[in-house]
């Protein structure tokens, strides 16, 4: 027999997701207390889902397809750690044949000594400029590291316009809806720059360090023995970079997380496996990608429900992060959930070689934030679901003033 799905009241629904943003979702799904809800926005119909079995579902690739208006929010960088859901960062490039030649563990150090070197000088700058912007500093620091680790060369009087650019092409929505006009403007010029470059390089008139990925991808040879064509490389590199940018939210929201819970912050200098839950956290509380979009390839049956082909549905991270069957207290920031395993089903600390590079570039973030100490102005840190990726609605603005020397974690 089949089960009907609840129907969200009302024709359509644009103007309620324009002013609560991806809250929408969970809010509509608590309000009937339902993980499946049949709505319609922009004039489409969609399915929302969420919680456990649904993940399992979109994650299925033979009912499933990315919703190519968005294909950024693939079901295929979907993951779930320790129970909270994100959407993957560079490991999902395994299946690319350029990967296991491009990436080692020796590149993972190289990248881990690189961020390490940046964080280090913008700790020194900001000694004599201690007046900043967090996440614009943050943004900045994560576009120098990816392009040194990739050999990429970029100059000091473009670096703000190569973060802005980057920063706007890592912008999938931004206040109402498809943020498309500058994005793709900023995409063009970013497509342009790393054409010419690699068209450079490939005549010998720059040359980049071997061994690095831009090198690499730059003279790899398909099946056929042929080397890509350029815009296949550049997609490949803009791949990478978005990966590795949107990362910057990650600590971004950790800098948020203590500077809101400033009690946590002794217990993480002196415990280092509490460290592992605190990540854990950031990742579940904030879900700087809310929500994943994927279209039917099949019609099926589903919990005794109806999925026609070519149905919209929208598995909603956020709404499963704050799920209240799944989370004591979803709307609290408490680190101390995550010292329970059983309470995930999994271990909570992952072996170490095979963590992502997400988790690692979050930890060696935080060994700097518990280094540094900051005066923070009256603001609220909040952030606002039109936003995706997430980012605090204002910025954070700081003043640096003590830097602390312990041992790393």
């Amino acid at each position: 027999m089949v089960k009907p799905m609840v129907q969200d009241k009302g024709v359509d629904h644009t103007i309620d997701f324009l002013k609560e943003g991806y809250f929408y979702f969970s809010k509509r799904m608590n309000e009937y207390q339902e993980d499946t809800v049949n709505s319609r926005i922009f004039g489409r119909k969609l399915v929302m889902l969420r919680a456990g079995e649904a993940a399992d579902l979109v994650r299925d690739t033979t009912k499933f397809k990315a919703e190519k208006s968005i294909s950024e929010l693939s079901t295929n960088f979907l993951k779930e750690e320790n129970g909270v859901f994100y959407l993957a960062d560079i490991d999902d490039h395994q299946e690319k044949g350029w990967f296991q030649e491009a990436f080692s563990a020796e590149k993972r150090e190289e990248l881990e000594s690189i961020i390490r070197q940046r964080w280090e000088e913008r700790i020194e700058a900001w000694k004599t400029n201690p007046s900043i912007d967090f996440m614009m500093e943050m943004e900045e620091l994560w576009v120098i590291t990816v392009c040194n680790w990739l050999g990429i060369p970029i100059r000091a009087n473009s670096l703000q316009q190569r973060t802005t650019d980057i920063q706007e092409f890592v912008q999938l929505y931004s206040k109402y809806g498809l943020n498309r006009l500058k994005r793709n403007q900023a995409k063009n010029r970013l497509e342009k720059w790393l054409v010419f470059l690699i068209r450079q390089l490939r005549a010998g008139r720059v040359h980049v360090d071997e061994e690095k990925i831009l090198y690499k991808l730059s003279w790899y040879e398909d099946t056929s023995g042929y080397i890509l064509p350029a815009k296949e490389v550049v997609q490949e590199l803009l791949l990478l970079i978005r990966a590795f940018v949107a990362s910057s939210r990650w600590v971004v929201f950790s800098q948020a997380a203590l500077l809101e819970n400033p009690e946590l912050k002794e217990r993480l200098q002196g415990d280092k496996g509490y460290v592992n839950c605190f990540i854990y956290e950031v990742l579940r509380y904030y879900s700087v990608i809310p929500f994943s979009v994927a279209k039917t390839k099949q019609q099926f049956f589903w919990k005794d429900m109806f999925f026609p082909n070519k149905q919209l549905v929208l598995f909603d991270i956020y709404g499963t992060n704050h799920h209240p069957d799944l989370w004591t207290e979803p709307e609290a920031f408490q680190p101390d959930r995550f010292l329970d395993e059983s309470a995930v089903g999994t271990e909570t600390a992952p072996d170490t070689a095979a963590e992502s590079i997400t988790m690692q570039l979050m930890r060696v973030s935080l060994s700097y934030l518990l280094r540094t100490d900051w005066m923070m102005s009256d603001q609220k840190l909040h952030f606002q679901g039109s936003e995706v990726p997430a980012r605090p609605k204002n910025g954070i603005r700081l003043e640096f003033y003590h830097e602390d020397f312990y041992e790393d974690i």
